[in-house]
């Protein structure tokens, strides 16, 4: 969201947030020099807050309001309505309809995304795709690869593949550790590193040890700068067991770092032939051995990486984001006019 508004503004968009008062996401926006209102929001449908936006709405004149995820989604979709102005709304996960049956336009993160609400009887008339896009800089060169891994203490030359995630057990991190013995048996100086925390690091860091990995894994924990530390890694692993669409897979892949993931949701759409490779969800075995492969094979892995790069660069681009999007903004304003 903060990196479509950033382009948005970029190209002479005028951006305000409404945000949920005590939440902290209007001192973050604030800070950034952004204009924000600030709503109580206490409940799923908040007919007092829904009052105040339309208020708010119409006295600023908006041309589009715009809701990122379920509870935005209700209230300000319904908030725009009262106060006639056109709302869109972005899909960001495998939702349910229900929070987004008042918005006059939905964007999916991906085609998966968009099946997944047609499934629940949504017409396909009144959404679009635009996958998610980050910035992305120039392809790293072996000085900024070597730099990541002095970062994280890794020394020069170790093979080295990893992982980022919420550690909870719909990111399937057990399948990734279990693949993880299976390199380490065929390279036994290969490091895995996970990026990331939650409920469930101590169960992974247990079944680490039971899997004699402990000299082998980095919990490296929540990282901010993990987008400059990805560059360290010769191949990135993504066992998630539901994903709508995979922005961790677009940060790996413009590191110029290849993938292997689970062949679910929307990945597909984002690794694709030459980039990478799928496997099943849940097979340890096939995640292993593709690994290894790439591990092994270093041009295989640095051509696999130049069109992992490439292919973020066309399509999943912050600017090829905040463009289409910009595109169904103007479609919704000539409908309007239309009418």
């Amino acid at each position: 969201m903060m990196t479509l508004c950033h382009e948005l503004g970029l190209r002479g968009h005028g951006v305000s947030f409404a945000t949920f008062r005590g939440r902290g996401l209007g001192d973050h926006v604030r800070a950034l020099g952004y204009p924000v209102q600030e709503f109580p929001v206490r409940l799923k449908v908040d007919p007092f807050a829904i009052v105040r936006m339309a208020r708010w709405f119409r006295q600023e004149r908006f041309d589009i309001v715009h809701c990122h995820l379920s509870t935005s989604a209700t209230n300000g979709s319904l908030a725009a309505k009262l106060a006639r102005v056109p709302s869109v709304s972005t899909v960001h996960g495998l939702s349910g309809k229900l929070s987004f049956v008042a918005s006059d336009h939905l964007i999916a993160v991906s085609g998966e995304v968009r099946r997944h609400l047609v499934a629940q009887g949504l017409s396909e008339t009144r959404m679009s795709v635009v996958h998610n896009g980050i910035p992305v800089g120039p392809m790293p060169t072996p000085e900024v690869r070597a730099a990541a891994r002095a970062a994280l203490g890794l020394k020069p030359g170790v093979p080295t593949f990893g992982t980022t995630a919420r550690l909870t057990p719909l990111k399937g991190i057990d399948q990734a550790l279990h693949a993880a013995r299976r390199v380490v048996d065929d390279i036994p100086s290969a490091v895995f590193v996970v990026f990331g925390d939650g409920s469930s690091r101590a169960e992974y860091e247990d079944l680490a040890a039971s899997l004699r990995l402990q000299d082998n894994v980095l919990f490296a924990g929540y990282r901010p700068d993990v987008r400059d530390l990805l560059p360290a890694l010769d191949v990135f692993v993504f066992p998630t067991l539901k994903e709508a669409m995979g922005i961790a897979l677009v940060e790996a892949m413009a590191a110029g770092v290849p993938v292997v993931a689970n062949d679910v949701g929307g990945v597909p759409e984002v690794v694709r032939e030459g980039t990478g490779y799928l496997v099943a969800p849940g097979e340890a075995v096939s995640m292993a051995d593709r690994t290894a492969e790439l591990l092994r094979q270093p041009e295989l892995r640095a051509e696999t990486g130049r069109q992992a790069y490439g292919l973020v660069v066309d399509e999943f681009s912050s600017p090829r984001m905040a463009a289409k999007t910009e595109g169904v903004y103007h479609q919704m304003l000539a409908t309007r006019r239309a009418h």
